[in-house]
């Protein structure tokens, strides 16, 4: 894929799977891997099927980067001399073995096969069989003795106001407390805070010097009813523990993928991940791109028009049937016809990602269950707006992935709901559905869907989202023991 015209950066060489590829100083390695045509980086767990740099699905950019395993090739850097490895495979990418288990008719491999009653759990027949899984399932190998990383000692700090999100809303929430005296964190993923809304050439309002900023960060958990805000940043430095007056979420929304066939392969993006490559990389999503979505999707072309980035189909995302492909996306299905395209960025439906607003409003102790939310946690912006739907016109195929990480089709989900099964956590315990990297979102938002859609009832209940959630790794959990004690 060709360098837009703004690209910058010095050049770089690095190594996939043995080959050398070319980067820009600034690129992550999923950026420069996608710029060189590089759009599978790993399977799926299960039948191995291509997976890409998608946004959404976080099992999709995990590889070994230099012989460490599980790296966030979206998050990684590019540095000169990086050896990437994929993994889920064997022996190599491109020669994967383990992609003949799709010859395997699916209904043999739903989820529990490995749970067998042949083997007796405990004996040494079943410790061969869990080896045998574990090996077809393609699983990272443990990084090198030499590679163990000590614990990152954590710190503690105290503000008035925690904001996590550094778009409009949460810059406009910060300065509104700092104007009125109070003590306030910011924490954002992105640096500078509000990457997103930059790259789609929003205006961000300025943030006081008095706002300390926690860019490149995560917020993983809130405890202890929202007052202790847990942040880590994403390169693996130390954690921090925050102990919060009140807090604020503005973490916005993200597009979910449509349910239809074709939805995982290479080439599909959530318009976050396009709109980075696109700005932050100068790196087209396609040569002719399909942008798929809800609200003005007209807007959404037009700056990537702005970005030099070429659009080949502009249409609504209920309209979508189908994504055509491979190994990467060839084309796109809607209305009974089939549009010629090599990528497709979707713009909607948008929902926001639960975990924070769970945890903050939840109670229980081995099933948390929703309850009234926390007086000293609010939402703002876009993330306060109802949900989108998922499913259109309630016509499901069967094809479908509810949790391409996982591999669980529509096809599973309908054969579970018509046995009898219609809860969100039963069926989720029952074929793993976001139960990987991606931690339930987008996975569990599809799965009350399609399960809303096949028994023609609403699902109101959700599994659990329990912290942590997403960057956080077990050397900066243990630097933050010497900072966090037990709850009384």
């Amino acid at each position: 894929m060709a360098r837009l015209p703004h690209a910058a950066g010095a050049r770089l060489a690095f190594l996939w799977e043995g080959r050398v590829v070319e980067a820009r100083a600034g690129d992550t390695v999923a950026a420069a891997l996608y710029a060189a045509g590089h759009r599978m980086l790993t399977r799926s767990r299960k039948f191995h099927r291509p997976r890409g740099l998608s946004g959404v699905f976080v099992a999709d950019h995990l590889a070994r980067v230099d012989g460490r395993p599980n790296v966030r090739l979206d998050d990684e850097l590019v540095r000169e001399g990086h050896d990437v490895r994929a993994q889920n495979v064997w022996p190599d990418l491109d020669r994967d073995l383990l992609r003949l288990a799709r010859l395997i008719p699916r209904r043999w491999l739903r989820a529990g096969f490995e749970h067998t009653r042949l083997i007796p759990s405990g004996t040494p027949l079943f410790e061969r069989w869990e080896a045998m899984l574990r090996f077809l399932a393609g699983v990272a190998e443990r990084p090198p003795a030499d590679q163990r990383i000590p614990a990152m000692a954590g710190r503690r700090i105290a503000a008035d106001v925690v904001v996590v999100g550094g778009g409009p809303s949460g810059r406009r929430a910060a300065a509104e407390a700092a104007g009125q005296g109070a003590s306030v964190v910011l924490v954002s993923r992105g640096t500078p805070p509000g990457a997103f809304a930059r790259a789609g050439g929003a205006a961000l309002p300025d943030l006081p010097e008095s706002v300390t900023v926690l860019a490149e960060h995560e917020a993983f958990g809130l405890y202890r009813d929202g007052r202790l805000v847990g942040a880590a940043p994403r390169d693996g430095g130390a954690a921090t523990a925050i102990d919060a007056g009140c807090v604020v979420l503005a973490v916005g929304r993200r597009s979910c993928p449509p349910l239809v066939p074709g939805a995982d392969l290479p080439g599909v993006l959530d318009l976050h991940t396009a709109l980075a490559l696109a700005h932050d990389h100068g790196v087209a999503p396609g040569g002719a791109v399909a942008v798929i979505g809800t609200g003005d999707v007209e807007a959404v072309a037009r700056r990537f028009a702005a970005l030099s980035v070429g659009v080949g189909a502009v249409l609504e995302t209920g309209r979508t049937t189908r994504i055509l492909g491979n190994h990467a996306v060839a084309g796109i299905e809607a209305d009974g016809r089939v549009l010629a395209c090599d990528a497709v960025v979707h713009a909607g439906p948008w929902r926001t990602d639960p975990a924070l607003g769970f945890q903050a409003a939840t109670g229980g102790a081995l099933r948390l269950i929703a309850q009234a939310g926390r007086g000293n946690v609010t939402v703002v912006g876009s993330a306060a707006e109802a949900p989108e739907p998922v499913v259109w016109g309630g016509h499901l195929d069967d094809a479908a992935l509810v949790c391409p990480c996982m591999d669980v089709t529509v096809a599973e989900v309908r054969a579970l709901a018509a046995a009898g099964e219609a809860h969100v956590e039963v069926i989720k315990r029952l074929t793993g559905c976001g139960m990987g990297a991606c931690q339930g979102f987008p996975c569990w938002d599809q799965l009350g869907a399609a399960l809303a859609a096949l028994t023609g009832r609403a699902v109101d209940d959700r599994p659990t989202f329990r912290p942590p959630r997403g960057a956080l790794t077990l050397a900066q959990a243990a630097g933050l023991a010497e900072v966090v004690g037990p709850e009384p």
